[in-house]
């Protein structure tokens, strides 16, 4: 496990199979998966983290696992992959916490965090937001990291609003 960034309450690390045990339940959950169209298998869990291991070693950046830095509990998860957005190719800025720990501010403080590496480190000059309508909570996260709505997307058949923060405007 390799430490990617650490805030005062969290620490972001790289992905790792074993995390299985603790993703596979969040995702299988029905209220902690109402916006993103449907529950997950392990399966599937297991899939995403493949896939993001894999970009780690590609891009060297992806979706990261939130900890605890106090008790390293499992919290969720934040981070950025490339995404190509209507054939332009974007990178995306993405968050999901447990329902355990909604409302204390643990997506707002991972994806602020993960702006600024993602602006300074990996040099991104701007970040997209996949939200889908109605997802006020993420659209608070969205808009308290400096994001703007910019218009509506759809991909893989799943309606988008889109939220766009460019480098220099947190």
């Amino acid at each position: 496990m390799t430490t990617i960034l650490e805030t005062s309450r969290l620490r972001l690390r790289t992905f790792r199979i074993e995390d299985l045990d603790e993703l596979a339940p969040m995702v299988a959950d029905d209220e902690q998966m109402h916006f993103y169209g449907a529950p997950r298998t392990r399966d599937d869990a297991r899939a995403w983290i493949e896939r993001n291991v894999d970009l780690y070693a590609r891009n060297g950046f992806g979706f990261w696992l939130i900890e605890s830095r106090d008790t390293s509990t499992f919290l969720g998860y934040c981070g950025i992959r490339p995404l190509d957005l209507d054939g332009v190719s974007v990178t995306e800025i993405g968050w999901h916490t447990k329902k355990t720990v909604w409302n204390r501010g643990i997506a707002t403080e991972a994806a602020a965090a993960v702006r600024d590496m993602a602006f300074h480190r990996f040099d991104r000059r701007r970040l997209v937001a996949l939200i889908r309508p109605g997802h006020d909570a993420s659209v608070r996260v969205a808009l308290k990291i400096g994001m703007r709505e910019q218009g509506a997307a759809v991909v893989e058949g799943d309606r988008y609003v889109t939220y766009v923060v460019d480098a220099g405007r947190d």
